[in-house]
């Protein structure tokens, strides 16, 4: 019987990359009654922008009066974020409880920590009786735990070169994994807009005799204050200042109108226009202090970095703190960095995974500071627009400096 959370929470974080299989963790789902079957599943898959579209149909949803849980990863302030209701974390007592009622099966079935943790969003929303899960993917999509759930959509973001060593080299390799969520007879929606993708996903879906629908992702039509665009007949105003939202937007609005049109959801379009509006995700374009300017932002690939810039072409005089993890594509992530300013400062992190410093020793407008304590003091200095950017487990550690 483990009495503390942050305990079972240590203990789990440790049950990494076990490694048996999609087919054994839905074995061990079936030996303890299937928590998954009869929750009313929305899938979300993709390189990037998972968690912001699952969070905007979680407010929509919401404003609408369901009451909707959300599985998602990596946490951001807290382990107990990744499994919430309503946008309120798991309760701990109830984390903790769960856990006990669990924790042999998990032994015995020799669960990793995302096992885990799925296994206990399915329990924990089925005993809420919630009307909808959102699930993030965490890796992939074909060979993911998430992928158990018997969904009413499914959704993939885009296509980036991330986690190369496990989805593969190619885009259509990695298409091909992430295509993996796509079941019988269930539509499939994408902002993707590479052809390479786009064939890979069309042939899955055709495969599964399912609907495949590609969102064109509108333009931007004013930034001043909030992000404000066109969809359809709506007039959609965020609250965030990240252009790269009005994709993640646009999906999840279409997501929720093809719900709409299946006579699966009731909505109304204030609904709609106050859950787009109202939907914060920290930790992607967040403000955390006014003077001087800081934007933190989990830019943790080539894609999301080429996204963050795009986002900041209307700021100027930036300076960069940035770090990563060292199987990421940290070089070409700091070559995007220069684009857009010279004052970039690259620092370390405590995680075992944290880039090593010493391969960017030659680079020539790059400021190394190994503590990234120091390091953010000395960004705090200047007189610029500061933006902190890179690996999601880097920006949940800067973060705490304001939270």
């Amino acid at each position: 019987m483990k009495q503390e959370v942050i305990e079972i929470i240590q203990e789990i974080e440790k049950r990494r990359n076990r490694r048996h299989g999609l087919q054994h963790f839905q074995s061990y789902m079936d030996s303890i009654g299937n928590p998954e079957k009869g929750l009313q599943c929305i899938h979300v898959a993709g390189t990037n922008g998972k968690g912001s579209t699952t969070n905007y149909i979680r407010s929509m949803l919401q404003c609408a009066g369901y009451i909707v849980g959300t599985f998602t990863s990596p946490y951001l302030i807290t382990h107990l974020d990744r499994i919430r209701i309503n946008d309120q974390n798991i309760d701990e007592d109830e984390f903790l409880q769960l856990c006990n009622q669990y924790y042999d099966s998990w032994i015995q079935w020799d669960l990793g920590m995302f096992e885990i943790d799925m296994m206990l969003a399915c329990v924990y929303f089925k005993k809420q009786q919630v009307d909808f899960a959102v699930f993030e993917v965490g890796l992939g999509g074909r060979l993911d735990a998430t992928n158990i759930i018997e969904p009413c959509i499914s959704l993939i973001t885009n296509i980036g070169m991330d986690h190369m060593d496990v989805l593969g080299d190619t885009y259509e390799k990695i298409a091909y994994e992430k295509a993996g969520i796509i079941k019988d007879e269930v539509d499939v929606i994408t902002t993707e807009t590479k052809k390479e993708c786009l064939d890979v996903f069309l042939k899955q879906a055709n495969l599964h005799h399912a609907n495949m629908k590609q969102v064109k992702i509108p333009s931007c039509m004013d930034y001043e204050h909030g992000i404000h665009f066109q969809y359809q007949e709506y007039d959609i105003h965020l609250h965030s200042n990240a252009v790269y939202q009005i994709a993640n937007a646009s999906l999840a609005l279409e997501t929720i109108l093809q719900l709409k049109k299946k006579n699966i959801i009731k909505i109304e379009e204030q609904c709609i226009l106050n859950g787009l509006l109202q939907a914060e995700w920290k930790g992607r374009f967040e403000i955390v202090q006014q003077n001087p300017l800081v934007i933190i932002d989990g830019a943790h690939n080539p894609d999301g970095i080429r996204a963050l810039c795009d986002s900041l072409q209307g700021y100027r005089n930036i300076a960069v703190l940035f770090s990563a993890l060292k199987d990421k594509k940290f070089e070409e992530m700091i070559d995007i960095l220069e684009t857009i300013t010279k004052d970039l400062t690259i620092t370390h992190f405590e995680n075992s995974r944290s880039m090593d410093l010493s391969v960017l020793q030659k680079r020539e407008h790059v400021k190394i500071i190994e503590d990234y304590h120091k390091a953010l003091e000395e960004m705090l200095k200047k007189d610029k627009t500061i933006v902190i950017t890179g690996s999601l487990y880097f920006i949940s550690e800067i973060r705490k400096y304001w939270y």
